[in-house]
């Protein structure tokens, strides 16, 4: 019986996580190994993806995005570092100012953080004594991304090519 199933070679019941398999080797009833499967049962909650309301199947903004970040209208989002709310008391007194400073997210972060929000927290937000007033302008850039009414802007002018270089390096012809 070298090379054979036994009869409970693969089990497999409804949504599970790990579906295990008996091969019969040179000793019989030799397990080779557990192979893990990804089911919608063993996919964290808290993993991207984009949530959806039952209701009328339009996209929700995450809950976690909305605590713990803050959109600045030029698009970047910023935070305060993690755990810094975490026995304040043993820390020192530099530690307890330095851990309330804002870092700004990586272009990256902004991308995945703006996927997970719906286009109403995109949209510019004017406050009345806003705290981060001064902070929604960049400064030392030549062109915004975008524009005042949200459009996007060509961080670079469109290269205009001769017929020429077109036909030696554009094949849309």
């Amino acid at each position: 019986m070298y090379g054979s199933c036994s009869s409970s070679a693969l089990k497999i019941s409804g949504l599970v996580s790990k579906v295990s398999a008996t091969f019969s080797g040179p000793t019989s009833g030799t397990c080779l190994g557990t192979i893990s499967v990804r089911t919608i049962t063993n996919i964290p909650e808290w993993e991207h993806h984009i949530r959806f309301s039952p209701s009328d199947g339009r996209k929700r903004p995450a809950q976690d995005v909305l605590d713990r970040f803050k959109r600045l209208n030029n698009g970047m989002w910023v935070k305060i570092q993690p755990g810094y709310h975490n026995r304040r008391y043993q820390k020192d007194p530099l530690w307890k100012t330095t851990s309330k400073y804002l870092t700004t997210c990586t272009k990256e972060e902004n991308w995945m953080l703006d996927k997970m929000m719906t286009p109403f927290w995109l949209r510019r937000r004017h406050y009345a004594h806003d705290p981060y007033e001064a902070y929604h302008n960049r400064h030392g850039i030549k062109s915004p991304r975008v524009n005042q009414q949200g459009e996007f802007v060509r961080e670079r002018p469109k290269v205009l090519l001769d017929d020429i270089t077109s036909d030696m390096y554009i094949r849309d012809r």
